[in-house]
């Protein structure tokens, strides 16, 4: 939420206990009780004993993370004298809704939010509701660079402070076939959807904002597809569109269509039907690492400073992505793991492992989060086709 500034021709000294005090309302500064300074002791002994004092954390998470019963279990049963103060949330919009409703109440009731990078960075690091997350990354296993990809921590700020990206998903064009229907060969490469042998037989979710625009934004920043794909795909393929992802999954299935883009195959493949979803490998466009849902950030206010620590960094531990991996296990998930290297090859499938020999495009990074210039472009191609 973008935060404007009234200034009042006031006595100086009025007007400064004014502004420190509208700040401490709108989030900007910690209340006094609360430690957003980064004064609290770093050995790890020292801040579980602090954070067991406090009693609690509280974490919000979007229920797409995965099975969120896994990992708040493995938690629990890790620090039983932490209570775990958890909200499952259909999606980071409505949890952005949730905590700027309670802010606007002066409730500062979260600690940590596990939630979607683009909505996280778009609402809640541009509206200056974070404390910088990198500060709080205090056990060694966490800090050492060498386990993680690459080499690195990511963050999608250009700070790399605010919001900490764990989970790595395979990334492709998102197109899905009905098996009996489709020959692979004869889509090798995304340009070959705009072949006009499948004009007016491809059905697409209705593209908005915040909702499946990862794969949108890759395809449209891809220096081998780009935005001229996705002007002519919206504009001349003659697309039926669908709003409810359980509408365009019967659709492919029952071959009323045969390629379908952006679906969603659970319940399809959950049934044995005849559905597929292309790999990103199959295509000759390079694939793409990047995180549907796998951000973490740290709220600014937070009630539970050692507690909020605690949770971070054994979350982001080998203990606390393998709980991670673990909560996503169905089909539909096998491309997703965590940015960790040494999570055990037998809690990682085959399809989520990434490749030694793949020049992978990163996609969680800051300037690829604007949705505009996307939606933009899309619409205007829907008006230009007349849907």
């Amino acid at each position: 939420m973008k935060k404007t500034q009234t200034w009042f021709c006031l006595r100086p000294l009025v007007g400064i206990r004014f502004i420190i005090a509208w700040m401490v309302l709108s989030g900007f500064v910690a209340r006094p009780g609360f430690a957003a300074n980064g004064a609290a002791p770093q050995r790890w002994e020292d801040i579980v004993k602090a954070a067991e004092n406090e009693g609690a954390v509280t974490v919000y998470a979007t229920n797409s993370v995965g099975d969120l019963r896994v990992i708040w279990e493995a938690f629990k049963k890790k620090f039983p004298k932490i209570k775990l103060n958890s909200v499952g949330i259909s999606t980071t919009s409505e949890i952005v809704t949730k905590i700027m409703a309670e802010r606007r109440a002066n409730q500062f009731l979260v600690d940590v939010l596990l939630g979607a990078p683009g909505a996280t960075y778009n609402s809640f690091y541009r509206g200056k509701a974070l404390d910088p997350l990198a500060p709080a990354l205090v056990l060694p296993e966490v800090t050492d660079l060498s386990k993680w990809w690459k080499g690195k921590h990511r963050y999608v700020d250009a700070e790399g402070q605010y919001v900490f990206v764990y989970q790595s998903s395979l990334y492709g064009p998102p197109v899905y076939i009905n098996t009996k229907l489709v020959n692979l060969d004869t889509l090798r490469s995304v340009w070959d959807l705009l072949d006009p042998r499948w004009k007016g037989k491809m059905i697409a979710l209705w593209p908005r904002a915040n909702y499946v625009s990862t794969a949108l934004l890759f395809m449209y920043h891809h220096p081998q597809i780009g935005p001229k794909f996705l002007e002519r795909f919206y504009s001349e393929m003659d697309l039926t569109y669908f709003s409810d992802f359980r509408q365009g999954t019967d659709w492919l299935a029952s071959g009323k269509y045969p390629v379908c883009f952006l679906c969603r195959l659970r319940r399809a493949l959950e049934q044995g039907l005849p559905v597929a979803e292309v790999s990103p490998y199959h295509f000759k466009e390079a694939p793409g690492i990047g995180s549907n849902n796998g951000a973490i950030v740290l709220m600014n206010n937070h009630p539970h400073p050692n507690a909020a620590k605690v949770f971070i960094n054994w979350y982001l531990s080998r203990e606390g992505q393998i709980a991670f991996r673990q909560a996503n296990n169905t089909k539909e998930d096998e491309t997703t793991t965590s940015m960790r290297e040494d999570l055990p090859a037998s809690v990682v499938p085959e399809a989520a492992r990434r490749r030694k020999d793949v020049d992978y495009i990163e996609i969680s990074r800051h300037d690829w989060m604007d949705w505009k210039p996307v939606g933009d472009l899309i619409k205007a191609a829907r008006q230009k086709s007349g849907k």
